[in-house]
């Protein structure tokens, strides 16, 4: 048995579908996106509160070198997924490739050592909340444990 449509029906069909998939793909991509707010953390001593962009851009470049208090920058990363691939292209203005290749050159021309890379946001974490100086970046809904969010100004 066949169906023939009219043009009519097949536009008003066309015209539904698309309406259907539209209205899918907004509820899906919102979710994902409001649960995903990455933020940047350091040593829960650490006196910092907040940090400019510019300023973390240039802690993330390894152009800034102390925290205000003294204490060495020692930045650390997640070494891929959603929240490395946002935090770094929000703050540090870089794909995640150029900011490995950045990095690598750093290495190179000897101006850097890579920064420290971690496969989970729980290892990151841990290592933050021990180390004086660290700072990293993690998803908001992750465990905080010895650890402070630092504001983006």
């Amino acid at each position: 048995m066949t169906t023939n449509w009219t043009s009519t029906e097949s536009s008003h069909l066309s015209s539904w579908l698309l309406r259907v998939c539209l209205a899918a793909f907004i509820l899906i991509g919102s979710s994902s996106i409001a649960s995903a707010e990455e933020i940047a953390i350091a040593k829960a001593d650490n006196p910092t509160a907040d940090v400019s962009k510019k300023d973390l851009k240039k802690m993330l470049l390894g152009k800034a070198k102390k925290w205000k208090n003294g204490d060495k920058v020692v930045i650390v990363t997640l070494s891929g997924g959603a929240v490395h691939d946002t935090f770094i292209k929000k703050y540090a203005g870089k794909t995640a490739k150029q900011f490995t290749n950045y990095w690598r050159k750093m290495v190179f021309s000897g101006k850097g050592k890579m920064p420290k890379s971690f496969e989970s946001e729980e290892e990151l974490v841990a290592f933050v909340a021990g180390t004086d100086g660290a700072v990293g970046y993690i998803d908001s809904a992750t465990a905080q444990d010895g650890v402070k969010a630092i504001a983006i100004k």
